[in-house]
């Protein structure tokens, strides 16, 4: 399992992310594969397969469900926290006069930094996109949502079945989700049963390790999975079908090609992913640049915030609880 190359790939995705909102919040129609998601969707699928793969296999090898749950808050937290601060009180001081001497900032803090909606009004008004300044943080609480999920599951049943189970449901949800009436409803939840299917795909394949050890099965899945996205495409099975297929392929790929490069060294996936969105917001809105100099500019600054992210917050973060995590094991093995 330690020899992928889902690092690259996650870096990959949140560019892709980047890339497609850029369209979004210049106006313009994000690419993507027509009639099933926009390019950045597909890179959220890639990220939630993943997710669900290497968390369920952190789950499985665990010491306890509290240095399960532990890492997890360490790995969500604590950069989220510093990003909506930054949101808030950084950009607010700067592009809203009179936000941060108002209850209004602090309020928008604590709501964004425990999942809520990311709208700040007196950033975003007159923006392009003024619906929120960061809309790319909602998948934040689904991924916590399904880390508890596997957590309660597995505690009860530590069986393939389970994650098996898991995926049935949400195959068959966003399957009657997609064809019924469309509604904003529908619509949100179908997407979520959507990033689920990719979700408790990656977490039933952590229980059989001897299929993602066989590099014949993995090209053959890889190849087979990316033939079918085209037939799937249009059809009434097509948010289920070119989900599973996205999902597959991606972690075919990752576990066909090592990387040596960047895996285990640096992750700055998240903090691009954390910071995009608002920093796009401000630079297409905010300055006169033509569209893709503003995409090269707002990538540049992601990737500085980011970095700073990874060095200061979220590789301590890591640190700290994997230590506390080694202090506690030791400490029970321990004769007394």
């Amino acid at each position: 399992m330690r020899n992928n190359s889902f690092d690259v790939i996650r870096h990959f995705a949140a560019l892709m992310v980047l890339i497609s909102h850029h369209f979004a919040l210049s106006g313009q129609e994000e690419p993507g594969i027509a009639g099933y998601n926009s390019l950045g969707g597909i890179a959220v699928i890639a990220f939630f397969s993943i997710s669900g793969l290497l968390i369920t296999h952190s789950f499985l090898n665990a010491g306890s469900v509290t240095d399960y749950l532990a890492k997890r808050v360490a790995r969500i937290f604590p950069a989220l926290i510093a990003c909506a601060f930054i949101m808030t009180f950084v950009a607010g001081g700067i592009f809203a006069q009179g936000y941060i001497t108002g209850p209004s900032a602090l309020i928008d803090f604590l709501r964004i930094s425990l999942f809520g909606h990311a709208a700040i009004d007196e950033i975003t008004h007159g923006f392009i996109f003024s619906e929120s300044f960061n809309g790319s943080l909602w998948t934040l609480k689904i991924e916590f949502a399904f880390y508890l999920l596997v957590a309660a599951a597995l505690s009860l049943y530590r069986h393939a079945a389970t994650a098996g189970a898991m995926l049935v449901a949400f195959c068959i949800a966003t399957c009657v989700l997609g064809n019924a009436p469309a509604t904003a409803l529908t619509q949100k939840l179908a997407v979520y049963g959507g990033a689920g299917i990719a979700f408790f795909a990656g977490s039933l394949l952590a229980f059989y390790k001897q299929y993602l050890s066989a590099r014949h099965r993995l090209a053959m899945t890889l190849v087979a999975c990316l033939g079918l996205i085209p037939f799937a495409t249009g059809t009434p099975v097509a948010g289920v079908v070119i989900t599973l297929c996205i999902c597959l392929a991606t972690l075919s790929l990752g576990l066909l090609y090592v990387d040596h490069t960047i895996r285990g060294r640096f992750d700055l996936s998240y903090g691009i992913y954390l910071y995009a969105f608002p920093v796009q917001q401000l630079v297409i809105n905010k300055t006169s640049l033509t569209f893709v100099p503003s995409m090269i500019v707002s990538a540049l600054i992601v990737i500085v915030l980011a970095a700073a992210s990874w060095i200061w917050i979220e590789r301590p973060a890591l640190q700290w609880v994997h230590r506390r995590s080694k202090a506690r094991t030791n400490q029970v093995m321990t004769p007394s």
